[in-house]
């Protein structure tokens, strides 16, 4: 936590700053509904995430808050770059904000157990839990649509800021080399997140099958 709040501290617009910090000290969930589902603390918190590899999907545990606090580091020395070279100007602040806070909701999406992380239950994935609750607590616009959009193109809000841009390449980077540092030892033990498939998916699914017997 204090390693987060000294990051925080760099954000220079105090407003910004301490809603931040605030949000570091008290993360928990406005709506009413959503108390209802166990929170870790972050500096325990941890999730699985999946990468696609020649040898399929495997589930790799991540430490969030090294993740993290290596974000904001690649975020900002990427924007220092992007600034001395391209001379394109970059909201520092806005950058470091939504580095800090882009993963906050997996503290409500995980749980932690003797088999390791497994989900909480909890119907909204992380990303929309961290940019409902930045709405609620009146973040500014630009930095809900960071957190909003660092899934990237694929996601229902595409980065559409450099400073997004920055924001979701980095986050790659560091999913990819957490794979690659972490994948092997993940590979002997898999756990999976839940995918409940409604009727019309797997309706698709069993065409897809009779399709491919077909040809």
């Amino acid at each position: 936590m204090e390693r987060l709040i000294e990051l925080a501290k760099k954000i220079k617009d105090k407003e910004l700053r301490k809603k931040v910090i605030d949000f570091l000290k008290d993360p928990k969930l406005s709506h009413k509904e959503f108390k209802k589902y166990p929170r870790m603390k972050i500096e325990e918190a941890g999730s699985m995430f999946t990468v696609t590899s020649p040898q399929g999907g495997i589930a790799v545990e991540r430490d969030v808050l090294n993740h993290t606090i290596a974000l904001v580091d690649l975020c900002l020395k990427t924007a220092d770059s992007l600034e001395k070279n391209y001379r394109i100007l970059i909201n520092q602040d806005h950058l470091i904000a939504a580095a800090i806070l882009h993963d906050i909701g997996k503290i409500f999406e995980w749980k932690k157990t003797k088999g390791g992380f497994e989900p909480t239950g909890v119907l909204l994935d992380h990303t929309m839990l961290g940019t409902a609750e930045l709405y609620r607590r009146e973040f500014p616009e630009k930095v809900i649509h960071i957190v909003a959009s660092h899934f990237g193109e694929a996601g229902p809000t595409p980065p559409r800021t450099f400073e997004a841009l920055i924001l979701h390449y980095c986050d790659t980077l560091l999913s990819l080399t957490e794979f690659h540092l972490y994948g092997a030892k993940s590979q002997a033990q898999q756990p999976v997140q839940l995918v409940v498939l409604d009727e019309s998916a797997l309706k698709k699914i069993s065409e897809t099958e009779k399709n491919k017997e077909k040809s």
